[in-house]
């Protein structure tokens, strides 16, 4: 009887031993910048239309909260979702706190600029989001 309770828990720590050697198998065998979306560094806010319209599909980018402090990472799903992320007079929601935000543009582009400037806006007109692509 002791034999088998000592098998069964040979058995169990082996499956054990084989499943996490499967999952760190598997992670490391990402290629390199592939294995999860941030990775040490310093990563700058797009405050224009083209600095947004860079980010492609299956790119990521964060939304950076600073009525609530949150910082929430999206990945792109298509080109429509870059449009509406610099859509003068567009919305954008906070997962954190829920807020309802406008997107606004500063600034037509006319002399010295090459386009205008993009901010979140809360309800009353005070700036409080913004967008970080995150290049990897």
């Amino acid at each position: 009887m002791k034999l088998i309770t000592i098998m069964k828990s040979s058995l169990k720590a082996i499956l054990v031993t084989a499943f996490a050697v499967g999952l760190a198998t598997s992670a490391s065998a990402l290629p390199p910048g592939k294995g999860g979306v941030l990775r040490a560094g310093s990563y700058k806010h797009a405050s224009t239309v083209e600095e947004i319209q860079a980010l492609k599909t299956g790119g990521h980018y964060a939304l950076v909260c600073t009525e609530c402090k949150s910082i929430t990472v999206k990945e792109v799903a298509d080109e429509k979702e870059v449009e509406a992320l610099c859509h003068d007079g567009g919305s954008l929601h906070c997962d954190s706190c829920k807020k309802k935000l406008t997107i606004k543009h500063l600034g037509p582009p006319g002399k010295g600029a090459d386009s205008s400037k993009v901010t979140i806006v809360n309800g009353e007109g005070k700036e409080c989001m913004f967008i970080v692509p995150m290049k990897g």
